[in-house]
């Protein structure tokens, strides 16, 4: 009895299961096994719950393989040491070490970055400069160097400061009188720049567009078919051609006596004279409003709202011979999974190549078979029990009579 009930269970689990996730996407093959994104298309994101937790990758058995979910960033401030053209590099008789570089394009500088090998003395520096190679200039003198430790590395760039220059040419002296010459192995400088995340533009939304005379306002409703997830909103206005106008992003909602009215969620400035963008993280309202207020202005024509989605990825290893898939679109699934990669996401680094991801399928026929074969084995198992249960009803009653 307990068997065909744990057997009825089973089926029953199982039925569950495969009514688990709704869509699918296999994912390129990959050449070799390592560490690869996943990248992840806005049609994918559109049927996640609102933290993602509803999407797995799966190998050919069906078996989970660990990730963790990287998204870009707005933008990143990145920090690149840039190389100075070495001219020369004389020895000194009276033991100094001489460098000579260009900057060629003459930019004004107050450092030079020096990468040298590791070493543990002192050394004094003295720099000049010049425009034409010949005549040189004093710029620092005396300037002690300390040891340089690069820790688990085997060099460390060192800097050396000094007063706003423009000099085309820089000398560098490096006195070793009193031990061997260090190693320098470039001459530079860091230059930092911001570099702004990637984005996918999204589905178009539709919009419904309301001017009122009496309120001076107009009334955007703006709709998408799915959940939009968007971190930008670029709005494009073609006439007038210059305008300034105060704007918010609303919810529609109803008070006690079933009035409408509009909740802010945010405040806009449409501005002719700058870019007209609003940045918000995973933006999952399917619908909402931009109200713009048009004081004693005409109504703005044609304004057009387009999303965007900053590049998400699925980070996860991936062996050669096998092939992968994923499945989503699950409303039980409310908890993240808990995978112990997302522990060593510096180690694994950034660069690293991105795969893409095929068309998404439905996968409610293949529900739908098993969910039936499934069915009817619970019926089977059903019968079973009440014949069982017919069968020790008849002994009880059997046994009784001849007591």
């Amino acid at each position: 009895m307990r068997k065909i009930i744990t057997i009825l269970s089973l089926l029953m689990a199982n039925t569950l299961f495969c009514q688990s996730y709704q869509w699918q996407s296999t994912i390129t093959k990959v050449d070799s096994s390592g560490f690869y994104k996943v990248d992840l298309q806005p049609e994918v994101l559109s049927k996640l719950t609102a933290n993602y937790a509803d999407i797995r990758i799966k190998d050919k058995k069906d078996n989970e393989v660990p990730y963790y979910l990287e998204k870009e960033d707005f933008s990143i401030t990145k920090r690149v040491f840039k190389e100075y053209k070495l001219l020369e590099k004389v020895n000194w008789k009276n033991g100094a070490t001489v460098l000579f570089i260009e900057n060629t394009d003459k930019a004004t500088i107050n450092n030079l970055q020096l990468q040298i090998k590791n070493f543990d003395v002192r050394k004094r520096l003295e720099l000049a400069g010049s425009d034409d190679y010949q005549q040189w200039y004093t710029i620092k003198e005396n300037y002690l160097f300390y040891s340089a430790n690069g820790g688990n590395l085997t060099s460390e760039v060192k800097p050396l400061n000094f007063p706003y220059c423009d000099y085309k040419y820089y000398r560098i002296i490096i006195y070793d009188v009193f031990s061997l010459p260090i190693n320098v192995l470039k001459i530079g400088y860091f230059d930092t720049y911001q570099e702004q995340g990637k984005f996918k533009r999204i589905e178009v939304p539709t919009i419904t567009r309301v001017d009122s005379a009496e309120t001076k306002q107009t009334y955007l409703k703006v709709s998408f078919k799915n959940t939009p997830y968007f971190d930008k909103l670029t709005v494009k206005v073609e006439k007038p051609l210059y305008f300034y106008r105060n704007a918010k992003i609303c919810l529609q909602h109803l008070d006690k006596k079933g009035r409408t009215y509009f909740k802010p969620i945010a405040y806009l400035k449409l501005n002719s004279n700058d870019e007209l963008n609003f940045y918000n993280n995973d933006f999952s309202y399917k619908e909402f409003y931009i109200v713009i207020d048009n004081e004693d202005n005409p109504p703005l024509d044609n304004i057009e709202i387009i999303p965007y989605q900053l590049n998400r990825y699925l980070v996860t290893h991936l062996e050669k011979d096998n092939n992968y898939q994923l499945v989503f679109g699950n409303n039980s699934n409310t908890v993240k999974p808990n995978y112990d990669i997302s522990f060593f996401k510096n180690k694994i680094g950034k660069d690293i190549t991105i795969l893409q991801t095929n068309e998404i399928k439905s996968i409610k026929n293949e529900l739908k078979t098993k969910t039936k074969a499934s069915t009817l084995w619970i019926w089977i198992a059903i019968s079973g029990v009440a014949i069982l249960l017919g069968y020790m009803s008849y002994k009880m009653i059997t046994e009784m009579e001849k007591k």
